[in-house]
């Protein structure tokens, strides 16, 4: 019967630890953004003809954004220039087998077609509101 508080101890421990940490990396990424440094966020690309996601980094700078694929990728998926997000959404049954069950998929048009991104809860919004700036 003693294990149980020292159980609930380390468990509550361990989940503020986590916490803390995801709180203190979140703010380092939105304070260098709004200093105007480089930013790097995770994401995934998809084509919807296409039967695989492309892993890189969505970079946003002062003022513009790129796309870098992972290195020693073949043919990665480029991101258009005019690309405008559409509609944000939660995953589907079967991207959720394939992906983070913390992704946000953000469904963006442009005038080559239709492209998916998702990016983490957290740093999706970065990448919205770096799409949606003129």
């Amino acid at each position: 019967m003693d294990q149980i508080p020292v159980f609930f101890g380390l468990f509550a421990g361990g989940a503020g630890l986590a916490a803390s940490h995801l709180n203190r990396q979140q703010r380092k990424i939105t304070s260098h953004l709004i200093d105007g440094r480089r930013i790097k966020v995770v994401c995934v690309l998809k084509d919807p003809q296409a039967p695989r996601w492309t892993r890189g980094h969505f970079v946003i700078e002062s003022g513009a954004w790129s796309w870098e694929p992972r290195p020693r990728q073949k043919n990665p998926l480029m991101l258009p220039p005019d690309l405008e997000v559409a509609r944000v959404r939660e995953l589907g049954l079967k991207e959720s087998t394939r992906l983070n069950g913390r992704f946000l998929v953000m469904e963006c048009t442009s005038a080559h077609g239709e492209v998916l991104v998702a990016a983490l809860h957290g740093h999706a919004e970065h990448v919205i509101m770096a799409l949606s700036r003129p």
